[in-house]
């Protein structure tokens, strides 16, 4: 099964439609009734710094122009190897005003989404808290929009485990 979970600031629910979209969905935590305020948008390598801090790997499915030293997220060692909810699966970033992960980015562009396909989702929870220290609250959603979670600043992966819905 190819599933994907996608990652964006959460006043993105300012976007058109966004709002709309995720008040349907079956399941949703923390999702705010006011759109905060816009915040500066995270450099590729901030995003890549939280998922590294985050203990995680992943396939990269982008490349960083001039790939710097230590730009690339560790792919997974194998099954046998792995043993933790570490994996976050093909990786993609998305920065501002492009709509493909390709061609190559470079470390400062400013990322707009985050996604994850066919993931560990205990990974992604520990990346998103990662995400969210750094970038400010951060409004995770499926590909079908059956479920919805925002986590905020300073919260742990451990603290919300029980209400992570994947």
């Amino acid at each position: 099964m190819s599933w994907s979970l996608y990652v964006v600031p959460v006043d993105a629910l300012g976007r058109d439609g966004m709002a709309e979209w995720i008040a349907s969905a079956d399941h949703s935590r923390g999702v705010p009734a006011v759109v905060p305020r816009v915040v500066p948008r995270p450099s590729v390598g901030a995003v890549l710094d939280a998922l590294r801090a985050a203990g995680c790997h992943g396939t990269n499915w982008f490349e960083v122009a001039g790939e710097p030293a230590g730009s690339r997220l560790p792919e997974c060692p194998g099954a046998a190897a792995c043993g933790a909810a570490v994996d976050l699966g093909e990786v993609s970033v998305y920065t501002a005003g492009r709509s493909s992960s390709v061609p190559a980015v470079t470390a400062d562009a400013a990322v707009e989404t985050v996604t994850f396909r066919k993931p560990d989702p205990a990974a992604v929870l520990r990346a998103v808290c990662a995400l969210a220290a750094v970038a400010g609250p951060q409004l995770v959603f499926d590909e079908g929009g059956a479920a919805a979670f925002v986590v905020w600043s300073g919260e742990g992966a451990e603290a919300l485990a029980g209400e992570w819905p994947w």
